[in-house]
Order: structure tokens, then C-alpha cells, then sequence
């Protein structure tokens, strides 16, 4: 079993909230950061667990399968719950698919999926991408066939831009990349599609409580994308929260705050037995 930082095994007693963040595809922890630090400051246990396959290389990854991505995710939330007593699980774009897998199979207490990916391409994503059903079709140009991202990179934010931007140059000599991988395999993207054909198989057996947020201008993931999943859901607990002001990686972008404040309002309303000192929270800050 995964076993993650800052485990304290010899605590006996059960935190009250704890917070599996997940990333998205190519990405890593550093993408959640903003966050993280939010839910620490309101006394909540937080876990990053990188997903299998990631924090590596390309080779990695591709050899690493929505199921690996999925079994990483869940032992992360598994022995969170056996260390807390309530358990939420936060996802970004290709995660919030498999949080969903998750809560539909083990008992959460809570679900927040940024960004989510479902299946319809933004129409101004990419030229070819109408080419990429028939790569994924073709076994042999799954590890030869990629696409290396570009400005924006899913953020508004442009002194991220440029950060990034100077991130792929130094991994394109061979340095390290902290921001994650930004070059996409058509390898990985098949298995993206056989987990959101997964996820709406298993969609309607999710019963906890559920916030999406997404932007409406989110470059990558359209809003549709949003409201299906939310169709799909079973909860009877469920709200969509549309952001302005930001792009796809909402976590790190010029809304961050403002994301985080409703990561920590959800899990407050949507938790039980919540201790009172866990109850207060910043002003808040407004959408621009």
C-alpha cells in the first residue's frame, strides 16, 4: 500500500477531515499547492499522492494504465480513512474521474472535481485533434504519436506561462521538470477514454455529496463536459459552481483563493461533527 508523507503512525487518535488531492494527467502535486496550504490552515489533514506512473518520465507514464492511476488514488484514500474520521476526496481534471471510481466503490464523505474531463474536446483545442480518435485506434502510434502543450497551458496567469514555458526548455536538457510532464501521448489519452467510459458506467452509484467547479473559460475542458457529469451522478447532493476569471488548472491559476476558500466552505457544510475551531475561514474573496 502507498504510503504517504507526513504519516504519523504512531497516532492513535483519528484526525476529523482528511483531504486526498488528486492531480491530472501529466501533472504533479506542485499543481494543488495553492490548495493544500488553504485546507492545512483550517487544521484539515492533507495528502498529494502522485499517481502511478508520474513524477517520472514519459516512459513511465506510458507504461501506467487508468487502473494503476486509479489503484494509486485509492490506496492514498484508503489509508487516510483508516488515520481520519471523515474522508474527501478533490480531483483535477482527469482525477475527478477517478475520484468518482472511488466513491462509487468505498464509502467518502465527499467529493470536489475541478475542471473535469468527460469526453468532449474543446473546439479550439488543438488542429488536429480530430485525427486523434483514429491514433487511438492504432496501437502502434500510441507511444510515437504526442503533442507538446503551449501557451496558455490551461492558466491565465501568464507568470506561470512563462514559468512553465521555462520549465520545458530546461527538461528538453535534460533537467528537472517540478511542474509535471507537458508532453501528451495519444497512449495516454486511450486510457483517459476507457476511464471516462468507466466513470459512466459506474457515475450513477455515487451517493455522497458533490461540488464541480469550472470555468467558463476554461481552454481545454468545455463546460459541457461539466454538466454531463453532473447528469450522470447519482447524489441527490450535487451543485455546479461556475468560475470566471481563471482557466483549466484552476487550482494554481488567478482564482486560486478563491478555489480554495470552496474546497474548505464545502467540506465544512457537507461534514459532520465538524470542531468548532475548524469552522472559521478567511474573508472571502470575489470572483473578478
Amino acid at each position: 500500500m502507498l504510503r504517504l508523507q507526513n504519516q504519523s503512525a504512531t497516532d492513535k487518535e483519528k484526525a476529523p477531515i482528511g483531504v486526498v488531492l488528486l492531480h491530472g494527467l501529466t501533472g504533479a502535486p506542485s499543481e494543488l499547492k495553492p490548495v493544500t496550504q488553504a485546507l492545512k490552515e483550517r487544521g484539515f489533514r492533507v495528502e498529494t499522492p502522485v499517481l502511478a506512473g508520474h513524477g517520472a518520465t514519459h516512459k513511465e507514464l506510458l507504461k501506467s494504465t487508468w487502473q494503476d492511476w486509479l489503484q494509486s488514488a485509492k490506496d492514498a484514500v484508503v489509508q487516510l480513512r483508516e488515520e481520519c474520521e471523515q474522508v474527501f476526496i478533490g480531483g483535477l481534471s482527469m482525477s475527478t474521474l477517478l475520484g468518482v471510481n472511488i466513491a462509487a466503490e468505498i464509502p467518502v464523505d465527499g467529493l470536489i472535481l475541478c475542471s473535469p474531463t468527460y469526453g468532449i474536446l474543446h473546439k479550439n483545442m488543438h488542429p488536429l485533434q480530430f485525427l486523434l480518435p483514429l491514433g487511438c485506434k492504432i496501437p502502434f502510434l500510441h507511444d510515437k504519436c504526442y503533442w507538446t502543450e503551449q501557451p496558455p497551458y490551461g492558466l491565465k496567469d501568464e507568470r506561470l506561462q512563462k514559468m512553465i514555458t521555462r520549465s520545458i526548455m530546461a527538461a528538453k536538457k535534460g533537467q528537472t521538470d517540478k511542474f509535471g510532464l507537458f508532453r501528451t501521448y495519444v497512449g495516454s489519452i486511450e486510457q483517459v477514454n476507457r476511464l471516462i467510459r468507466q466513470t459512466k458506467r459506474i457515475a450513477g452509484q455515487v451517493q455522497c455529496p458533490v461540488l464541480i467547479m469550472h470555468s467558463l473559460e476554461d481552454t481545454i475542458s468545455p463546460i459541457e463536459n461539466a454538466t454531463a457529469l453532473f447528469a450522470d451522478l447519482g447524489s441527490p447532493d450535487k451543485q455546479i459552481k461556475f468560475i470566471q476569471g481563471c482557466d483549466h488548472v484552476m487550482t494554481v491559476d488567478l482564482q486560486k483563493h478563491f478555489v480554495a476558500q470552496c474546497f474548505g466552505d464545502f467540506i465544512s457544510q457537507a461534514a459532520h461533527q465538524l470542531p468548532e475551531g475548524m469552522l472559521a475561514w478567511p474573508a472571502k474573496q470575489e470572483i473578478a
